[in-house]
């Protein structure tokens, strides 16, 4: 083995360690100092997704009774309103974010990207067809989706990350969508795409299972079924 494929090969195996251990590493302050975490607690992860396109990431630490009940009120909630509100009862999110302020700010980021109704109408209809089989799509539209997972099986469900600066991806899992297109509710898509999207994300684990939640709105959807 040449030393240039030992290096490459070592580089790989620090990329893969590094991150299986991002979801288990202790949190780090801004002092480089780290936290302690209280034993019992259960880490619930907010990510706020705004209209400047950047994604501020808090972590809070519950008692395993709190995180229970907030999960399971996250999970039977049915609208953006009632689950902003559980997300303020329990202190995640500020007391001055609204359904109305996530729809300003979507529409705030979806003109500076240039993601007009035209604009997506075009871009829909690349493929011949608003609504090819096992495609939903929807503009200017409300979001929201969960899922929990068991833990021994669990490969991080919700990959989110910028693509071009104007999408997040998340793959396997469900979606409600109500927009200028109508209205679909799917309890499993393998892939969807929110362009413009701002909210709310949230993620945590207790005992043997882990769930993420998303709520907010988003200038197009686009979920996929492939079946």
């Amino acid at each position: 083995m040449t030393q240039n494929n030992i290096v490459k090969k070592g580089l790989i195996v620090g990329i893969v360690l590094l991150f299986l251990t991002i979801g288990f590493s202790p949190i780090i302050t801004a002092q480089g100092n780290t936290k302690s975490i209280p034993i019992g607690t259960v880490p619930i992860t907010i990510l706020e997704c705004k209209a400047d396109g950047t994604v501020k990431r808090t972590v809070f630490r519950m008692s395993s009774e709190q995180a229970d009940s907030f999960h399971e009120e996250m999970a039977n909630a049915q609208d953006l309103d009632t689950r902003l509100s559980i997300y303020k009862k329990y202190n995640l999110i500020s007391q001055d974010i609204t359904v109305d302020s996530l729809w300003a700010g979507m529409q705030e980021k979806a003109q500076r990207r240039g993601l007009t109704q035209n604009g997506l109408m075009s871009l829909f209809r690349i493929k011949k067809s608003l609504f090819p089989p096992h495609v939903y799509r929807n503009i200017n539209c409300s979001v929201y989706g969960d899922e929990e997972v068991w833990y021994g099986f669990y490969w991080p469900s919700l990959i989110l990350f910028l693509l071009f600066r104007i999408s997040y991806l998340i793959w396997d899992t469900s979606i409600y969508s109500k927009g200028e297109l109508g209205e679909f509710n799917l309890p499993y898509a393998d892939l969807i795409i929110l362009g413009g999207f701002v909210g709310e994300v949230d993620m945590g684990y207790h005992e043997t299972w882990r769930w993420f939640h998303y709520s907010g709105f988003c200038a197009f959807v686009e979920a996929r079924v492939d079946n």
